[in-house]
């Protein structure tokens, strides 16, 4: 394996433990916390997913990637407003 494999291979345990701290993050009992862990979570799979369709070539992982950035800010603010009191 060359020196740029084993650097992303470090870069994706370093991302599924921040997965595992923002999980931590989410679980706490205020709404701004959970949203800011959800929201880190979401982020750190999708760079988990871009960079295991640069190691493996699966196509479709990327396709996932791209969906979670897309619709994380849509349910954050669909949460967002139904917890001010407003409707979706």
């Amino acid at each position: 394996m060359d020196f740029l494999t084993i650097s992303e291979l470090f870069l994706m345990l370093c991302l599924v433990i921040y997965m595992f701290a923002t999980l931590r993050i989410a679980a706490r009992k205020t709404t701004g916390s959970a949203l800011a862990g959800v929201a880190g979570f979401t982020i750190a799979l999708a760079v988990v997913l871009t960079m295991v369709t640069s190691l493996t070539g699966v196509t479709f992982c990327r396709d996932i990637a791209f969906a979670l950035i897309i619709l994380s800010p849509v349910g954050t603010i669909a949460a967002a407003t139904v917890l001010g009191g407003g409707e979706i």
